[in-house]
């Protein structure tokens, strides 16, 4: 007579089963969506440990979820955990101080060619950035006086800014910061216009680099130079020495927030996590709260995980 109670029974029946579990699975598995091949898996791997009542409760369990909606439940659920808040307080601050929200593009993209007139010669005493990107438009206009007014306008602030340049470099003086300074602003405004063609844009960077490196260590006590370095070392495609600037910036400034949010906006970009933490943890340490700009306080308190 056959005694059911012997241990042989029981892993021969845990062989079976497990074996027939499988294969009507990965049956199942073929004919099914995409979206209900997990739930097969899972019954799978329930049924495997606990035969019978695994059947049974996970049949049961996705009975329940069909009737109940509870996939709808773990669809929001997953949407919740992978949200990702829009910074609105960076935006307040950006829409407070530009002028780059105005809808200039869309005027030009019309027909009205006075309007379109107008707004062009704006341009030239505009405070906007990046102003090529609205004088292109212009430039590829259907109307040919809009054409006109735009490449006119282009070749008037070009011959600002180059006679600004030569203005600032006459009175440039090692000895003064501000009339380095205020080159430096000429220089970036110039370099964000967008009026410049390619070989401009690559020439003029070339320029500012070489200034920058002539008067940072005659001037190294100011820490917005080693920002601007960094910065154009970034334009020029100078990836690793721009992290060399922002990295002495931190070493010679670890009081203020400048090189440590350059380094964390660098490493952002480049989805480098690994680097990002110590940077956050070093400026949580070595600068106030209150010095990390408005604008960017809260997304660096997300970041490093602080209550607000």
């Amino acid at each position: 007579m056959v005694n059911f109670q012997e241990p042989y029974w029981l892993i021969f029946f845990y062989v079976i089963h497990g074996l027939t579990v499988l294969i009507v699975s990965l049956l199942l598995r073929k004919r099914m969506h995409e979206n209900k091949k997990g739930t097969i898996t899972w019954l799978a791997i329930t049924s495997l440990f606990l035969p019978i009542i695994g059947e049974l409760l996970g049949l049961a369990a996705w009975l329940a979820a069909k009737a109940f909606g509870t996939n709808h439940m773990i669809d929001d659920y997953d949407d919740y955990v992978t949200f990702t808040p829009l910074n609105l307080e960076y935006l307040r601050y950006e829409a407070s101080s530009s002028m780059d929200l105005s809808p200039i593009s869309d005027a030009l993209l019309r027909n009205d060619g006075a309007n379109q007139k107008e707004l062009i010669v704006s341009l030239i005493n505009s405070d906007i950035s990046n102003k090529g990107r609205h004088l292109n438009l212009g430039l590829t206009n259907n109307n040919s006086e809009t054409v006109h007014y735009a490449a006119t306008t282009m070749n008037v602030l070009s011959s600002r800014f180059e006679k600004e340049l030569e203005h600032a470099r006459k009175e440039l003086a090692p000895e003064a910061p501000m009339s380095f300074e205020r080159l430096c602003s000429v220089y970036e405004r110039y370099l964000g216009s967008g009026i410049l063609d390619e070989n401009g844009q690559a020439r003029l960077e070339k320029q500012y680099e070489q200034l920058l490196e002539e008067m940072v260590p005659k001037l190294e006590k100011e820490p917005w130079m080693y920002r601007s370095l960094g910065d154009n070392y970034i334009r020029r495609g100078k990836e690793e020495k721009a992290v060399e600037a922002f990295h002495e910036m931190v070493s010679r400034f670890p009081a203020h927030p400048g090189g440590y949010l350059k380094l964390i906006e660098f490493y952002y970009a480049g989805r480098d996590w690994t680097n990002i933490k110590p940077v956050l943890y070093d400026l949580f340490q070595h600068v106030k709260e209150e010095d990390i700009p408005e604008s960017q306080r809260f997304i660096i308190q997300q970041m490093g995980g602080k209550a607000l």
